[in-house]
């Protein structure tokens, strides 16, 4: 059978100012009917330009250049402008990395679904409105009758963008490429998307192209995965060949970049691929991986490797590629991971506490109450009683869905927000205040990095003013403010030749590391991380977590870190907090955490992660729904309705105390059932 899509031998450029960028190079690959293709690779690899050049959907400086892509053997390279909006939507079609951008946001979510019908159908407008109901209820969005006829920003961002995917499928299109789908959605969404997309799949019959930076992701939902790198297909091969054994030295460090799951009292550091990825301008006839390559000898330099076969459906592009297969070990593992102590077994100082919460909630009323609506569904309890305690060189991982409360919550402790009731001490000093009423060693005492740092950072402010600006704001001098700077750029491998540039000539991972040492200028006690290594290729949040750690390490610094990913938390964390609806389910040192006894949402937590090594069996639990709403919370246990172990009625009707599991008294569980039962419950992970 003839590939229901096929790219051969394309050639992509784009014509800037100064010259000319070679996007891709002689890429081929071919997705059969039904099969995903999953693509990954870092940022600027090409993995992006060749999604839109395969809809031909290219910026108007771009152009192919050369080659075919061919969609049931017909080539759309010459097609023009019209004949190829034809095919949008009819045989190939897309799903967007953004979904808010994606939809219309005046526009009814029944009446864009069935716009798409009535397009490529020419049906009436009530039949098209009744496939695209049919269309939502396959999605598995409860009441689609209901969820028709509300508007983008009624849906949680896991609802809109099953509704993109859903757009992109009820035309039942023979091709659908999906540009990172599921980055910005937490890691119970994540799956649950996941699931539905190979359901789905398998109902349509599609030809999928599946593209992300996340190998755990990739190998979850694809069959086949092909890396890129400079504009290059670099490897291809089946999903679990790739990852069980891979053979391109690129391919090996990006899954050792990958933070693993650990169960040990033992935090690691991770392995990130030396050096920054190749600019497509000016290119060399070599090998475009060898500047960072640790195998590289002078025939890599001499010209550009061919991409050859390495097996049963295996190609790779590398000179040393037989060396390589015979280098000891997985490919995974060929240098451990470096080990450091842990922060509570460092010389912490006295005994207090650096932070304290007791009983903090942080409550919202709805406007209706400012004209005298009153209704005892307007309070949205955001944060609804935490109590927390943190040391000195300690690191504190807050996990749980998006809605639990766990933003507010660092909010409310950096002072963006003002706690409604509760204590909140820093070092025995009352800090409830807003950041503007606190007092400036307050104020530097307590930093915060956030997740975007493009939103972080001035674009009209140059980098040495955007560091040394709260320097002088603490009452440094011009002289010793200047020095500090330089001190702290170069912890963060930021030299001071970067004082005079603007955020929009560094790459993500560069503008994050000025956002760190900015928060990091004035010595501060405790930095708060609102996952600040989400956005950001495997290989950079491996570098962005190592430097950490070396900060925290010189300055004695004291981390609340927010992440979905539970790697990244095992990884940098000494304790994990689990937050639901406001309050924490689960709280104690990281390995007790991931271990039985789990609380039943842990437990569903970690069954979510998508888990890059075939010799990892995973137990998984789907959960139903979404969070439910902070304006309406659950009597009883708040995890009840989703609970997949459910005892009765009392968890109904009683909210269940944390309670300790081990005579240590350092890991409570707040659930119904006994801490004896949870501890029989099978691993969520076995090896096999």
């Amino acid at each position: 059978m003839e590939p229901v899509l096929e790219v051969r031998n394309l050639s992509v450029s784009y014509t800037t100012r100064h010259s000319v960028l070679r996007a891709l190079r002689d890429v081929s690959l071919y997705v059969d009917r039904g099969e995903t293709f999953g693509i990954v690779g870092e940022s600027g690899c090409g993995k992006s330009t060749l999604a839109f050049s395969i809809l031909r959907y290219l910026d108007r400086n771009g152009r192919i250049d050369s080659g075919q892509i061919l969609i049931d053997g017909e080539d759309i390279v010459p097609k023009s402008a019209g004949e190829i909006r034809s095919i949008w939507g009819k045989k190939i079609s897309m799903v967007f990395q953004d979904p808010s951008a994606a939809l219309n946001p005046s526009m009814r979510i029944g009446e864009q679904v069935a716009e798409v019908v009535v397009r490529h159908r020419n049906c009436s407008w009530k039949q098209a409105w009744e496939d695209s109901e049919k269309m939502l209820a396959k999605l598995q969005i409860p009441d689609p009758e209901f969820v028709a006829k509300n508007y983008p920003h009624q849906l949680s961002g896991g609802m809109r963008q099953r509704v993109c995917i859903g757009m992109a499928l009820i035309t039942n299109p023979k091709v659908l490429v999906m540009d990172e789908p599921t980055t910005s959605l937490d890691v119970t969404t994540e799956s649950n998307i996941l699931d539905m997309i190979k359901e789905l799949k398998r109902e349509y019959n599609t030809a999928i192209i599946y593209i992300t930076h996340d190998l755990g992701v990739v190998y979850k939902v694809s069959d086949r995965i092909g890396v890129m790198y400079g504009g290059q297909m670099i490897e291809e091969g089946g999903s679990e060949d790739i990852i069980r054994s891979p053979i391109h030295p690129y391919t090996r460090g990006l899954l050792n970049t990958i933070p693993k799951l650990r169960t040990g009292p033992r935090r690691g550091r991770l392995k990130p691929i030396q050096g920054s990825v190749i600019e497509l301008i000016n290119m060399l006839p070599e090998c475009t991986f060898r500047p960072r390559c640790a195998y590289a000898q002078a025939e890599c330099a001499a010209a550009v490797p061919e991409f050859l076969s390495a097996g049963a459906d295996r190609k790779v592009r590398c000179f040393r590629a037989a060396y390589v297969q015979s280098v000891k070990g997985d490919g995974r593992c060929d240098i451990s991971a470096e080990k450091i102590f842990k922060s509570s077994n460092m010389e912490t100082g006295p005994e207090t506490d650096l932070l304290s919460l007791k009983d903090v909630k942080k409550h919202y009323e709805s406007s209706s109450r400012w004209f005298g609506l009153k209704n005892s569904n307007d309070t949205v309890r955001a944060v609804d009683g935490i109590t927390l305690s943190l040391k000195r060189m300690m690191t504190v991982g807050l996990v749980g869905e998006s809605g639990c409360g766990k933003s507010t919550l660092i909010r409310t402790i950096i002072g963006l927000e003002e706690i409604t009731s509760g204590t909140l001490l820093l070092d025995g000093l009352q800090i409830r205040k807003p950041v503007s009423k606190r007092p400036k060693e307050v104020t530097r005492r307590v930093q915060m990095v956030f997740q975007d740092p493009r939103s972080t950072l001035n674009p009209k402010k140059t980098i040495g003013q955007a560091v040394l600006r709260p320097i002088i704001k603490n009452g440094v001098s011009r002289l010793d403010a200047v020095k500090r700077a330089r001190e702290i750029l170069e912890s963060v491998n930021m030299g001071m030749e970067y004082m005079d540039r603007y955020p929009d000539q560094l790459s993500g991972g560069q503008k994050q590391r000025i956002a760190i040492a900015r928060a990091f200028s004035g010595h501060p006690d405790l930095v708060l991380c609102d996952e600040p290594t989400s956005a950001l290729d495997v290989s950079i949040q491996a570098a962005i977590i190592n430097l950490l750690i070396d900060l925290q390490l010189k300055e004695g610094t004291a981390y609340i870190f927010i992440s979905h990913d539970l790697g990244v938390v095992s990884n940098l964390c000494d304790l994990m907090v689990v937050m639901y609806l406001g309050k924490i389910v689960e709280y104690g040192p990281t390995d007790k955490v991931i271990s039985p006894p789990l609380h039943p949402y842990t437990e569903s937590l970690l069954s979510s992660i998508s888990v890059a090594d075939p010799g990892v069996q995973q137990r998984r639990i789907r959960l139903s729904d979404s969070v439910p709403s902070a304006r309406a919370i659950p009597k009883g246990c708040r995890f009840h309705n989703r609970c997949p172990r459910k005892i009765g009625m009392i968890c109904e009707e009683k909210e269940p105390p944390l309670v300790p599991t081990d005579k240590d008294g350092d890991h409570l569980i707040s659930c119904h059932i006994a801490v004896e039962e949870l501890a029989l419950i099978e691993p969520v992970f076995r090896q096999g």
